[in-house]
Order: C-alpha cells, then structure tokens, then sequence
C-alpha cells in the first residue's frame, strides 16, 4: 500500500539497453506483483517507450474499468506494441475478496472498448474460487464476457499462496477465510487447492469454452504443472501464456 518507486529515468534507460541487446521478440510482462496501472504517470512512460520499436511488447495486467479517466488515454492513442490483459472474476467472488476493485462488468466493458480500439486484449480469470455454485457463477461471467467481446486469450488460474502472501496479508488483518481452500501440498507456487479440483475446474471452464466456439489453443492455465495438461490430454504449447517459455 506504500510502494516505492524506482526512477523513472532508469527505467527508460533499461529499455532502450534491452531492446538493443536481446535479439528474440520478448513479451515485458509487468502485472504479476501489482496493478500494472496503479500510477499510469509512470506507466504511460513506460508504454510509450515500447512504441519506440517493433519488436519487443509489454504485457500490462490491470483490474481498472470503463469510468477509470485512464481509458481516454489509451483510447485516444492505440498502442500496437501493448497487450492489455484485465483480470476479471465472477461477481460473488469479487465482491468477496475484490471489494476496492470495480465491478467486472466494468472491467469487461474496459477490455472491450481497448479491443475495438485495436489493442491486443486478454481476459485472465484468476483466481477461480470453488465457492458454493462455482459453476454457475463463472459460467455467468464467461456469458457476461462472450456477449460483448472475444479476447485473443483467455489465462485460467485457482488460488495459489505463496508464503510471503500469506504472511503480508495476516499482518495487514485481511480476510484469511481464502486460504481455506488450500491443501497441505506446497509447490513451487505456494499452496494451491488439491490436484483433483483444479482438474474439475480447468476441465469446465475449458468445456465452457468449448461450447462458446472459443478455440482451444488460445487458452492457457496460469502458472500451472505440466501433470495437468497431461491429465487433461491436452498438448503442452510454450509461448501461450506470460510465463510459458519456449522449453
């Protein structure tokens, strides 16, 4: 809640250094530990720099929506060189555990106003919470997103506990009640729900994909084991998803 920010000169100065020195066309991913958005002064900075050339993109991850006064911005000039990924879940489940967020509708509305402005646009479902008619309720949000707009990617993630989150969060007296549904099983992720009901997840969420003519290859599952695609016999394809590398 007090972040600290590294200058942005340095920033800039670290871009051009690697967009001169890497030679394989990179996705920057910049989401992961918080709102890629979060101070857009910078950001838009950081953005505008990746227009400089063609080969290299920046992956931003974001929960805003379709009143933030930063959707202007980005509609005002598309960015070919961004990929704007929204972080969307089913209504119950954010009003559980996203209260400060706005709604996902609004988020849905953002991530299609960015795609018909041309913007490469991703919907990541993460975390997917079994609570109590799981199925209906993500069901509900696929139909909210598939009436509006289709994403060029969809990333499926559950909970996962890493234990530095864990720890962070009991300290600031959050809500815990989400680390219930851990097992005892650590993997490199942290704590993460049982094996058997990731499976039951992914396998509905990709069957309701499937029905919504959605095609398989433009889902991945974020952050997941290899076990699991197997399981699910689906072929493990590197490059789908941020963190999938080419081996």
């Amino acid at each position: 809640m007090k972040p600290r920010y590294i200058k942005i000169e340095y920033i800039l100065r670290a871009l051009d250094e690697a967009f001169e020195g890497i030679a394989q066309p990179s996705i920057f991913n910049s989401g992961e530990l918080s709102d890629s958005w979060m101070n857009p002064g910078i950001m838009i900075q950081i953005v505008d720099k990746f227009e400089t050339q063609t080969k290299h993109r920046l992956l931003t991850l974001t929960k805003f929506g379709s009143k933030n006064p930063l959707l202007s911005l980005l509609l005002g000039k598309p960015r070919r060189q961004t990929i704007t990924a929204f972080s969307v879940n089913a209504s119950e489940v954010a009003m559980m555990y996203e209260r400060d967020a706005p709604p996902p509708q609004e988020r849905i509305e953002a991530a299609k106003l960015l795609a018909e402005a041309g913007y490469d646009t991703r919907i990541r479902i993460d975390p997917i919470f079994p609570i109590k008619d799981w199925e209906s309720h993500y069901a509900d949000l696929l139909y909210s997103i598939f009436s509006v707009m289709e994403p060029n990617r969809i990333i499926l993630g559950t909970p996962r506990g890493l234990w530095k989150t864990i720890t962070y969060a009991k300290n600031a007296k959050m809500d815990m009640s989400w680390t219930d549904y851990f097992s005892e099983d650590k993997t490199g992720w942290g704590m993460k729900l049982p094996f058997d009901k990731r499976l039951q997840i992914n396998r509905f969420m990709y069957d309701q994909l499937k029905s919504l003519g959605f095609p398989q290859e433009k889902i991945a599952m974020c952050k997941e084991e290899t076990t699991m695609w197997e399981k699910m016999s689906l072929p493990f394809r590197p490059l789908t998803c941020n963190c999938y590398g080419s081996s």
